[in-house]
């Protein structure tokens, strides 16, 4: 089955995020099948903190059941 896993943190810290995304992949690796896809995405909020935006990693992979 294919599932997307969406990871979520500020364009100013992307260390902690591609930290998160290592490590839930680091832990599910036993888990996937295969990783089809890696998409980032950058949300700017006009009101935002500090002129920052949301940078939101989408995962796109196969398991055989949703991933926590």
């Amino acid at each position: 089955m294919v599932y997307v896993k969406t990871f979520k943190g500020y364009e100013d810290k992307i260390a902690e995020l591609d930290k998160s995304v290592n490590d839930w992949m680091t832990a599910s690796a036993h888990k996937i099948k295969a990783v089809r896809d890696i998409k980032a995405t950058l949300s700017h909020e006009h009101a935002g903190r500090s002129g920052m935006g949301d940078l939101i990693y989408t995962i796109v992979y196969e398991a055989s059941e949703a991933l926590a």
